[in-house]
């Protein structure tokens, strides 16, 4: 098999502003991530990181900060409200239930929320004081303070879904870096570019304490981040590389640590208030630990002088530096720890694009996993197989290239070719066109069918469609043009209020193109008349659609044939954030199946029938992270724990192979890979296999085989080398076996030869004096016991020389995982890294679409310079 590796791909990630934890209270553990250009990835927390979705910002605009809201209790007025208890109760549940709420803002002065299921604002409000550089929700989660650029804190009211303004603090005469909220609620900490840290009365907005941090030449200190621990312990961030904690009480400083060799530029603290971490644009992260009487907080023997007790309880304090790692090339902007999980997990993100995490608990003794630089579900590349094209998305770009081609290898020399052997290139790839698109903002999705001649790319506004003719004698020029009529009204009902396209993908014939809306609709539209702008609608499925309202709304739809889904009972927390995030067409064109955040499997026939829901995949809590179709119509399902189901379609149910192997004979080393499966792609000349790839392994897996032992190397070149290896020290034994067969065979020879002229000489003695006859029998006796063993020796070593040496190969390739007797199934390479995309053109051809983080960074701005032992 041929693989094209292309690296000639120029995806450029955006920076990390922002990381941020929902709050405990929600029902499902969601990390925030924000990008410089304003798109905010969704991430859900299952023992790692699995991202989920992005929602798209506005073209070329910013995110300086992000918060999570999810209020729990009850406020004063609803207390009244409610007169009895059990009323005050069902109210507190009815909150629990819902799901949280997410804010953003940056320096275009506009605060945001989001509605997390259509990826589109659900309210903005202004900031009323420019540029919003922080933002921070007390811990009753009803009241967001705001730090502007003109110098005022002020507080916006949330409750009941709202997002009002509520009030202003005093001014001051530079802008606000950072606010935190006491444990109370009853002060709020900010920093500003004044070098002064001040304590605000939340209630009255007006100044208690301020306190002032010295500067370092004529340049002012910068108090870049801010937080408040759970016993009243301040701790500020500053330009200086300066980590400072201050009383409390009496607002002096209680410990002064040189963190950093510039900027800090973010703080965490664990739940406890025990641990804090600290980064900047020196990019090492920092952990601060609190000692109570010389021991570590937190644990059972300084459980109870945890505790402050007056002034002593605070000298009894103190914090130490307790490790220190080096996570990322470049400035660090974002920092969150979480102790709310099953394991503390700290995530980190800046400039260098990549969100690393790692166990909290065991900082800093434990590598990170560092997360890709692109989106690994999102579908950033798509190949046009007959084609030969590869299509690229990016803000609100589309950049298409043709791929090259390599001389083929002829037969004679096929069986001499090595695998890994580069092969001589005749024509390059060539950059075709790049399309910028007129969208308010960034695209979420994209695809191009098979022949190349259609491309669909869809904003927060709904899809389009462009063909691209191939212009020219070579083929080098592209004529673009967009197609009117596309896409047709009714592809969403008309009371639907988001037309934005979740997921497109063309069936193989490129006739009709499914779209997947963030309103839960799954379309498909006729595409065939694009030569002449007509397009029709065929039908809708709305089996992501199952609140009991949107099945009710959806049954009455008329005016195309539509499917609507069985009406089930689902809270607020799973309805509000349910998107269909994956799609994929079946070779023949005759299904397209969808999966959503919720876990939901839908398969849908294209020209007629309706759909089928797919059963749970597993009693625990699992979910896709990757669709496709098989030649037989079946369809892979790996999901975030890596397990493999295969669902065949045309009998509605799991195949034999997934109900004997799908969850509990997969090899170990697959289940404990880091990185989930983004991807499926399908040899036509190997029905019954399939290739799956996250970024850093492809797989290939065969249906029909069994998965293998359990610890089984899956790794094909470093089985190679083990089996390599084996090979080579069983023959050095056997060929220094034959030596020592050799030497013994050689010495007993030498030995009978001396004992034979001995016992002559002995014979001579006895005919003339028979009193030496005994000592003659004893000698003769010694040499018959020697000579025995010298036999021995040599039928063992007869025995070795005649040993099964294959039978020892074969016994060591097994003690090292490696079973000769049974198929090599789940066979994997990891010789690929940040893989983007992979498929096949044509016939045992594949594509894979790198981006080395070589790359990455050379586009990126210059890192914090580093005096090194030498330079």
């Amino acid at each position: 098999m041929q693989v094209h590796r292309c690296r000639f791909t120029d995806f450029v990630p955006q920076a990390i502003n922002a990381i941020e934890y929902a709050p405990p209270t929600a029902r499902q553990p969601y990390v925030a991530v924000g990008r410089a250009n304003g798109d905010i990835e969704i991430w859900c927390v299952k023992e790692n990181l699995i991202y989920e979705k992005t929602i798209p910002g506005v073209v070329k605009g910013s995110l300086e900060t992000l918060v999570w809201a999810h209020q729990t209790e009850l406020t004063a007025d609803d207390l009244e409200l409610f007169d009895s208890e059990k009323e005050r109760e069902v109210a507190r549940r009815r909150l629990a239930s819902r799901a949280p709420r997410l804010f953003s803002a940056g320096l275009n002065a506009v605060i945001v929320e989001w509605d997390l299921a259509r990826l589109t604002p659900r309210a903005a409000v202004d900031s009323y004081g420019g540029a919003v550089w922080c933002m921070a929700t007390n811990h009753a989660q009803t009241t967001l303070a705001v730090g502007t650029e003109d110098g005022h804190i002020r507080l916006f009211d949330i409750t009941d879904d709202k997002l009002v303004y509520q009030r202003c603090f005093d001014k001051i005469k530079t802008r606000i870096l950072s606010v935190a909220w006491a444990h109370d609620d009853k002060t709020i900490v900010a920093g500003s570019a004044d070098s002064c840290v001040r304590i605000w009365e939340a209630e009255t907005g007006r100044m208690a304490a301020r306190v002032t941090l010295p500067r370092e030449g004529r340049d002012t200190t910068l108090v870049w981040a801010v937080t408040a621990l759970r016993d009243g312990t301040i701790v500020s961030g500053d330009s200086r590389g300066h980590v400072v904690f201050w009383d409390p009480v009496m607002h002096v400083v209680q410990q002064d640590f040189r963190a950093l060799g510039a900027d800090v530029l973010c703080l965490a603290a664990d739940a406890s208030g025990h641990a804090v971490f600290a980064s900047g644009v020196d990019p090492k992260v920092t952990q601060f630990r609190q000692l109570v009487g010389g021991r570590a907080a937190g644990t059972p023997e300084t459980g109870a002088a945890a505790k402050p007790k007056g002034r002593a309880g605070f000298r009894n304090k103190k914090w130490h530096l307790a490790g220190i790692r080096r996570y990322h090339t470049h400035d660090v902007r974002a920092i969150a720890v979480s102790s709310h999980l099953q394991r503390d997990m700290l995530i980190t993100g800046g400039v260098d694009t990549q969100v690393t995490s790692c166990d909290a608990g065991a900082f800093p003794n434990e590598h990170p996993y560092r997360q890709p630089c692109f989106p690994p579900l999102n579908g950033v590349v798509s190949v046009a197989p007959e084609g030969r094209l590869l299509l690229q998305r990016q803000a609100d770009v589309l950049k298409l290239w043709a791929l090259g081609k390599a001389e083929p290898v002829s037969r004679a020399l096929g069986d001499h070719v090595e695998s890994g052997q580069g092969l001589q290139i005749y024509e390059r790839q060539r950059d075709l066109v790049q399309m910028e698109l007129k969208t308010k903002t960034n695209l979420i999705s994209s695809a191009i069918s098979s022949s190349g001649q259609l491309i669909a790319a869809s904003d927060a506004e709904g899809p389009r469609l462009y063909s691209a003719v191939r212009s020219g004698g070579d083929g080098d020029g592209v004529r673009v043009r967009r197609l009117r009529g596309f896409p047709p009204d009714d592809f969403v009902p008309k009371y639907s209020e988001c037309r934005g396209a979740t997921q497109m993908c063309f069936t193989g014939d490129g006739r009709v193109l499914a779209v997947a809306t963030a309103d839960g609709f799954v379309s498909m539209i006729d595409v065939s008349g694009w030569q002449t702008n007509k397009f029709a609608t065929i039908r809708r499925h709305c089996h992501h659609r199952n609140t009991k309202s949107e099945v009710e709304a959806d049954a009455g739809c008329n005016d195309v044939p539509t499917h609507p889904g069985e009406p089930k009972i689902q809270p607020s927390a799973i309805a509000d954030v349910r998107t269909i995030i994956g799609m994929a067409a079946s070779n023949n064109g005759r299904f397209v199946a969808t999966y959503d955040s919720t876990g939901g499997v839908v398969v849908s026939h294209v020209n007629g029938g309706g759909s089928s829901v797919l059963p749970p995949l597993a009693p625990q809590k699992e979910w896709p992270t990757a669709l496709g179709f098989t030649a037989r119509n079946e369809l892979v399902i790996p999901t975030n724990a890596n397990h493999i189901h295969v669902w065949d379609v045309d009998r509605c149910a799991f195949t034999k192979w997934s109900r004997a192997f799908g969850l509990g004979s997969i090899p170990r080393t697959y289940l404990r890979m880091m990185s989930c499966v983004s991807g499926i792609a399908v040899n036509p000349t190997e029905p019954d296999c399939v290739y799956v790839y996250a970024t850093s392994h492809i797989t290939r897996i065969d249906l029909t085989q069994a998965p293998g032992p359990d610890t089984a190397v899956l790794n094909i070149h470093k089985r190679k080398q083990i089996e390599q290896d084996i090979i080579e020290k069983v023959i050095e034994e056997k060929e220094a076996s034959e030596r020592r067969t050799e030497r013994q065979l050689s010495k007993r020879k030498r030995k009978q030869h001396v004992a034979g002229r001995a016992s002559d000489e002995h014979m001579d003695v006895d005919g003339v004096a028979n009193g030496n006859g005994v000592a003659s029998s004893d000698a003769a006796s010694v040499a018959d016991s020697e000579d025995l063993a010298s036999i021995a020796s040599g039928a063992a070593e007869a025995a070795g020389h005649g040993k099964d040496w294959e039978a020892t190969i074969v016994a060591r390739l097994r003690e090292a995982g490696i079973n000769v007797a049974e198929p090599h199934n789940f066979r994997m390479t990891q010789r690929y890294q940040n893989l983007m995309h992979a498929a096949f053109v044509g016939g045992d051809t594949m594509v894979v679409v790198e981006r080395p983080w070589i790359d990455v960074a050379s586009a990126l701005p210059a890192a914090f310079h580093r005096h090194k032992y030498g330079t």
